[in-house]
């Protein structure tokens, strides 16, 4: 049976609905193709509660030519990172993914059945690079954080988003950067995000 990668994003969001860390906070979302580092990789699906997990998905049909390059961006990002790989993957992921991150495997049991089976739990991420996190931020949320969060008064409205983040990277405590992203990734308005609670069987309502 070939397994595509909506087929384990099915079965992902039945995992995020049943995971009791995920359920405890009410406003917990949950974002399809997120963007990071300026748009030069996209993770898979992100959950945003108390933390930013990212899910890199690799399903029967992909191949693993990308992944080192989408860690090194990852890993500056995500407080925690888990790949969802097809049990073809599994051998070489762990031998390609750091330490760190979660590993689930896709397989088909005896009833032709697709189940996902955790093969190693993730661990904090504690080499997060904030300029990289801030860049996940719309240009308004950046000059909303550093009107409120830090002393700088004038001279920042014009810059580009990259200086933006140079700026909040060196002048805001780095914990209150990331709430704030969480807090905005959580509340935009009319964007990809969808509750936990309204995880739907629609694909292409997210």
């Amino acid at each position: 049976m070939k397994v595509y990668d909506s087929d384990i994003r099915y079965l992902l969001y039945d995992c995020f609905k049943g995971n009791p860390e995920y359920a405890a906070e009410q406003d917990t979302v949950v974002i399809n193709e997120l963007d990071v580092c300026s748009g030069v990789a996209r993770v898979d699906i992100a959950v945003v509660n108390g933390k930013l997990h990212g899910y890199e998905i690799k399903s029967g049909q992909d191949t693993l030519e990308r992944l080192p390059q989408q860690i090194k961006f990852y890993n500056t990002v995500f407080d925690s990172m888990t790949i969802v790989a097809h049990q073809n993957h599994i051998d070489k992921v762990k031998k390609i993914v750091p330490n760190w991150w979660g590993i689930q495997c896709v397989y088909e049991n005896k009833k032709e059945q697709i189940k996902i089976k955790r093969i190693r739990k993730e661990k904090q991420n504690s080499n997060i690079n904030i300029r990289n996190v801030a860049m996940l931020l719309w240009k308004d949320e950046m000059l909303e954080l550093i009107k409120n969060y830090s002393s700088i008064k004038k001279g920042y409205k014009s810059k580009t988003r990259n200086d933006l983040s140079e700026l909040i990277a060196t002048s805001i405590n780095s914990e209150v950067v990331l709430q704030y992203v969480r807090r905005q990734l959580k509340q935009r308005i009319n964007w990809r995000a969808v509750p936990l609670q309204e995880l739907g069987d629609d694909l292409h309502s997210m």
